[in-house]
């Protein structure tokens, strides 16, 4: 008789790897800790992880048995070849890096993890807190529950540049890419693509983000779109789910000119972690240098 829990069921279907073992995964001294991020932990990379987790940490708390308190798991699991954030969370708190393999779904890449517990993950949302913007009321009840003084969570919400880098990495998704078309007469035009999109179950988060950004004087928006039950007939999310508990996925689309984008660009990427999203954004800045240089001679003939 098969009575496996859904967790056995899971790693059945997978293999996990230690990639890299901590060596104070069990530190109970609160007043170290926090004077080392005080030094080390600066601010704005405190505002890229509120971003990143928004979009794609977890937080939970439970009582565990023969345990009077409850017990605190932070826990950031990215795609093993996007997963530069958790190796930098790693190499800041001195974290367990493991690696999960999939054995059954040969479609579905690795992922790699970093998990915070105890006074390390404690500290560690106390200080991204304060920019924290999605998940905000959330980390707030959590705190509470673990006895933070309320007067060190406040509400107000502040929104940063160094933020949006850390959504992005989450969240979003950058293309700049050169497409080959086939024209009527048979010849063959080519182009490049470049835009900026941020997808989330949590359509009013993107707007706060959208209306943040148009502040700024970003205002090449292009019109947003949501994927719904009915629109992602064919997609494998879709596959045993119930339309009822379906969440609809909204997606904000900043377009514009390549000057346009890399004047963002500029100012986001060099708070970015991950590779290849910071690569198409500075082969955007570089396709925009270059038209601009083609203008200028165009200009001076």
């Amino acid at each position: 008789m098969n009575n496996l829990s859904e967790t056995e069921k899971k790693e059945k279907k997978s293999k996990i790897f230690l990639i890299k073992e901590s060596s104070s995964k069990n530190t109970r001294d609160v007043e170290g800790i926090s004077r080392w991020m005080g030094e080390n932990f600066s601010v704005s990379e405190r505002q890229y992880f509120a971003g990143m987790m928004d979009g794609d940490g977890y937080v939970g708390v439970r009582f565990p048995k023969n345990r009077k308190h409850l017990k605190l798991s932070v826990v950031l699991d990215l795609r093993h070849d996007h997963a530069e954030p958790v190796y930098r969370l790693a190499e800041l708190f001195d974290l367990s890096i493991s690696k999960r393999v999939y054995t059954e779904r040969t479609n579905t890449q690795p992922s790699v993890k970093v998990e915070l517990a105890g006074v390390k993950a404690r500290l560690f949302l106390i200080c991204i807190y304060p920019y924290m913007l999605e998940k905000k009321k959330r980390i707030k009840e959590i705190l509470l529950k673990l006895d933070c003084p309320e007067k060190h969570l406040p509400d107000k919400r502040e929104f940063s540049l160094e933020y949006l880098a850390g959504y992005i990495d989450a969240e979003g998704s950058v293309c700049f890419r050169l497409l080959h078309t086939k024209t009527k007469t048979g010849n063959i035009s080519s182009s490049y693509r470049y835009y900026l999109t941020l997808s989330s179950n949590d359509s009013d988060h993107l707007q706060y983000v959208k209306e943040n950004l148009i502040k700024l004087g970003y205002d090449h928006f292009r019109k947003d779109y949501v994927n719904t039950y009915k629109t992602e007939k064919k997609a494998p999310a879709r596959e045993n789910r119930n339309p009822d508990k379906w969440n609809d996925t909204t997606h904000v689309i900043l377009g514009g000119t390549t000057k346009q984008l890399s004047k963002l660009y500029k100012n986001v990427e060099p708070f970015m972690l991950i590779k290849h999203k910071k690569d198409n954004m500075k082969s955007t800045i570089k396709y925009n240098s270059v038209l601009e240089k083609v203008n200028e001679n165009k200009q001076t003939v």
